[in-house]
């Protein structure tokens, strides 16, 4: 069982990560500002988050990985339910300041590249394994590229959201995906 103390903080500052980095950016991102915003002090922040992209990473890590829907057996209905949550993180202000974030500093910080990779790896991530799932059940043609495939199905909500800066609707969800499996297929 983890100390409620450290659970606390750790709540606190998560949060005070994600307020920075949603006003300011991964400029904003210091000790002072997040002991500042999360009143936990900086000698807590330095015993338990030694430099600051090992901090911003493990929130980005902990927003990946929050409210993930499951998988469903049925590749079509699973490759639905993944773009309908990648559109729902896209739409989140925190999620896409922390991605932006994430993205900005894996240029600069070998520990921010290390989480980037992980992150975004093409061939380990759920939308690869969800485009095998479809390879396996025939839905999807089993001699596509699937790095290519995970580049299909993200890029065009990446570049709606970060690039023309507009939500991700329901439809348009719908759009790819009647879209992606009648090219896929």
């Amino acid at each position: 069982m983890s100390d409620p103390r450290f659970e606390r903080s750790r709540v606190a500052v998560h949060d005070a990560v994600c307020a920075v980095l949603v006003s300011d950016g991964l400029s904003g991102l210091t000790v002072d500002r997040l002991a500042l915003e999360s009143g936990v002090s900086r000698s807590t922040i330095y015993r338990n988050w030694p430099d600051m992209a090992a901090l911003a990473c493990e929130v980005f890590d902990e927003l990946m990985h929050r409210d993930s829907v499951s998988v469903s057996a049925d590749a079509g209905q699973a490759l639905h339910d993944y773009l309908a949550d990648y559109a729902r993180r896209l739409n989140d202000p925190t999620y896409t300041a922390v991605l932006v974030a994430l993205i900005e500093g894996s240029a600069r910080d070998a520990a921010f590249a290390e989480v980037h990779r992980r992150a975004f790896s093409q061939t380990r991530s759920r939308g690869a394994a969800i485009i095998r799932q479809g390879q396996q059940q025939g839905l999807i043609d089993g001699r596509l590229d699937v790095a290519q495939c995970v580049e299909d199905l993200v890029a065009p909500f990446l570049y709606r959201r970060l690039v023309s800066q507009a939500r991700i609707t329901p439809r348009q969800v719908d759009d790819l995906h009647a879209s992606l499996v009648a090219r896929w297929s």
